[in-house]
Protein backbone atom coordinates (compact mmCIF):
# COMPACT_ATOMS: atom_id res chain seq x y z
CA UNK A 1 0.00 0.00 0.00
CA UNK A 2 1.73 3.50 -1.18
CA UNK A 3 2.53 6.15 1.76
CA UNK A 4 -0.20 8.27 0.43
CA UNK A 5 -3.06 6.38 0.44
CA UNK A 6 -1.98 4.90 4.39
CA UNK A 7 -1.78 8.86 4.83
CA UNK A 8 -5.04 9.56 3.30
CA UNK A 9 -7.25 6.64 5.29
CA UNK A 10 -5.67 7.90 8.73
CA UNK A 11 -6.27 11.38 8.09
CA UNK A 12 -10.20 10.47 7.00
CA UNK A 13 -10.56 8.71 9.94
CA UNK A 14 -9.54 11.09 11.98
CA UNK A 15 -11.88 13.92 10.47
CA UNK A 16 -14.36 11.22 10.91
CA UNK A 17 -13.28 10.58 14.75
CA UNK A 18 -13.61 14.58 14.91
CA UNK A 19 -17.12 14.69 12.96
CA UNK A 20 -18.32 12.03 15.17
CA UNK A 21 -17.77 13.84 18.37
CA UNK A 22 -19.15 17.15 17.34
CA UNK A 23 -22.01 15.28 16.08
CA UNK A 24 -22.82 13.01 19.07
CA UNK A 25 -22.19 16.17 21.82
CA UNK A 26 -24.20 18.09 20.29
CA UNK A 27 -27.20 15.78 19.16
CA UNK A 28 -27.29 14.43 22.72
CA UNK A 29 -27.32 18.20 24.69
CA UNK A 30 -30.21 18.90 22.01
CA UNK A 31 -32.39 15.78 22.62
CA UNK A 32 -31.74 16.19 26.45
CA UNK A 33 -32.63 19.77 26.63
CA UNK A 34 -35.57 19.03 24.82
CA UNK A 35 -36.90 16.02 26.79
CA UNK A 36 -36.21 18.42 29.85
CA UNK A 37 -38.29 20.88 28.43
CA UNK A 38 -41.21 18.34 27.31
CA UNK A 39 -40.89 17.07 31.06
CA UNK A 40 -41.11 20.48 32.67
CA UNK A 41 -43.92 21.18 30.52
CA UNK A 42 -46.14 18.50 30.01
CA UNK A 43 -45.15 15.69 32.89
CA UNK A 44 -43.14 12.73 32.98
CA UNK A 45 -44.98 10.73 30.20
CA UNK A 46 -43.83 12.90 27.82
CA UNK A 47 -40.18 11.67 28.27
CA UNK A 48 -41.35 7.99 26.91
CA UNK A 49 -42.94 9.32 23.71
CA UNK A 50 -40.11 11.79 23.02
CA UNK A 51 -37.65 9.14 23.35
CA UNK A 52 -39.80 6.81 21.54
CA UNK A 53 -40.34 9.40 18.25
CA UNK A 54 -36.04 10.21 19.09
CA UNK A 55 -35.06 11.13 15.39
CA UNK A 56 -38.57 13.31 15.38
CA UNK A 57 -37.75 14.70 18.40
CA UNK A 58 -33.84 15.65 17.38
CA UNK A 59 -35.45 16.83 14.28
CA UNK A 60 -37.76 19.04 15.94
CA UNK A 61 -36.17 20.17 18.72
CA UNK A 62 -35.96 24.00 18.31
CA UNK A 63 -39.59 24.32 17.54
CA UNK A 64 -41.03 22.06 20.22
CA UNK A 65 -38.70 24.36 22.71
CA UNK A 66 -39.87 27.13 20.82
CA UNK A 67 -43.69 26.69 21.17
CA UNK A 68 -43.85 25.15 25.09
CA UNK A 69 -41.44 27.90 26.12
CA UNK A 70 -43.25 30.85 24.17
CA UNK A 71 -39.51 32.15 23.77
CA UNK A 72 -36.99 31.38 20.74
CA UNK A 73 -34.10 29.83 22.18
CA UNK A 74 -31.11 31.47 20.04
CA UNK A 75 -28.71 29.78 22.71
CA UNK A 76 -29.43 26.32 21.34
CA UNK A 77 -29.05 27.58 17.57
CA UNK A 78 -24.88 26.92 18.03
CA UNK A 79 -25.60 22.96 19.05
CA UNK A 80 -28.31 22.48 16.71
CA UNK A 81 -26.48 23.77 13.88
CA UNK A 82 -23.18 22.46 15.58
CA UNK A 83 -24.57 18.53 15.09
CA UNK A 84 -25.76 19.25 11.60
CA UNK A 85 -22.15 20.47 10.74
CA UNK A 86 -20.84 17.19 12.46
CA UNK A 87 -23.00 15.18 10.70
CA UNK A 88 -21.33 16.94 7.19
CA UNK A 89 -17.63 16.60 8.61
CA UNK A 90 -18.20 12.87 8.86
CA UNK A 91 -19.43 12.41 5.59
CA UNK A 92 -16.31 14.50 4.56
CA UNK A 93 -14.30 12.24 6.47
CA UNK A 94 -15.22 9.30 4.47
CA UNK A 95 -14.58 11.04 1.35
CA UNK A 96 -11.14 11.77 2.67
CA UNK A 97 -10.84 8.05 3.81
CA UNK A 98 -11.83 6.98 0.83
CA UNK A 99 -14.78 5.34 2.02
CA UNK A 100 -17.79 4.39 -0.27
Amino acid sequence: MPMYTKARTGAGRVVQAVGGIVWAGCGLLMLVWTLYVLFSTFGAWTIFVGLLLAPVTYVASILIIWFATGDFPAMLLLPYLGSFAGMVIFAAGGAIAGDD
